[in-house]
């Protein structure tokens, strides 16, 4: 996602690999502490989803989601951050299970989805865990199917594609000293940002932005298979997006580096189509502030 995007198999980005790893840890822990299968299963992470149920006709162009979330801790607080057991937040995608139809990350047990744009009749909804590095616990995935009736239907835009995208800093400065939750305000260039199209099709002239902290943009990658979104639950894309602390699709918002301590923290901030990957072209902006609790 950073640089060249790489696409792998799951045997290279680790599938088989944590199931593996998964099954000597159970292994070890019934041997030596005697715990059972039945006993780890109660303690596993889970999701339910409360609401809407299966088939449910969705009239308005926001589907509200509520969700029941069992042996975890939702935490944006630290999303970006190194993985904690037991904690991360929310994927939740649209009519497929890969990065490109991911529509946002969320960490609370109700949010709102955007079915603006989708043609009217079924979709699937996959709600699933997420650890702070992006990594999808595949266990906890859930789906839900919907029928899609809007009572004013709204279409995807046209095309508008003026030039290179990019984008510019409005504030704050380069090396500015700012309080640990602060505004950012840039400008999109060639483009607009857009929170509603996320993980829809791509449109020239239309997407986000993807917003990383102390991570170089040289140094992510973005594993996925190369599953349709058509496939199954165990093709599941997996992402390591250590760093990304935002999936913004506004040109102002509020970054929170309460978790990330005092200090300099170096921002990173790209435009990227709604499916998630960098547009053929594009530019970004990287600028230092100065975290102080004191300050603002």
């Amino acid at each position: 996602m950073m640089g060249t995007q790489t696409w792998i198999s799951r045997d290279q980005c680790g599938f088989g690999r944590r199931t593996f790893v998964g099954g000597i840890a159970t292994a070890i822990l019934v041997g030596k502490f005697g715990l059972s299968s039945e006993t780890m299963a109660q303690d596993a992470p889970a999701l339910e989803i409360v609401s809407p149920a299966n088939g449910d006709v969705v009239t308005s162009n926001d589907l509200d989601v509520t969700v029941k979330v069992t042996n975890f801790t939702l935490d944006c607080a630290n999303v970006g951050r190194p993985d904690e057991e037991g904690a991360g937040h929310i994927h939740v995608m649209l009519d497929g299970m890969t990065m490109a139809v991911l529509t946002n990350f969320y960490c609370s047990d109700t949010f709102t989805v955007s079915l603006a744009g989708l043609a009217p009749g079924a979709h699937t909804i996959y709600v699933g865990l997420a650890t702070n590095t992006h990594m999808d616990l595949m266990e906890t995935i859930q789906q839900v199917e919907v029928d899609y009736q809007p009572n004013e239907p709204v279409a995807l835009p046209d095309a508008m594609m003026d030039g290179v995208p990019g984008v510019e800093l409005v504030s704050p400065v380069d090396g500015d000293t700012v309080p640990p939750v602060f505004t950012v305000e840039v400008n999109s260039v060639n483009f607009t940002p857009s929170e509603e199209l996320e993980g829809k099709a791509n449109i020239p002239g239309y997407g986000h932005y993807h917003v990383f902290v102390d991570t170089a943009m040289d140094g992510m990658s973005m594993m996925m298979d190369s599953a349709s979104p058509e496939a199954g639950m165990h093709d599941m894309a997996m992402m390591s997006m250590a760093g990304m602390v935002l999936m913004p699709g506004t040109n102002t918002f509020d970054l929170d580096l309460t978790a990330w301590g005092p200090g300099n923290h170096t921002i990173w901030i790209e435009p990227v189509q709604n499916d998630h990957t960098m547009f053929a072209e594009f530019g970004h902006v990287e600028f230092t502030v100065n975290v102080d609790e004191n300050a603002g």
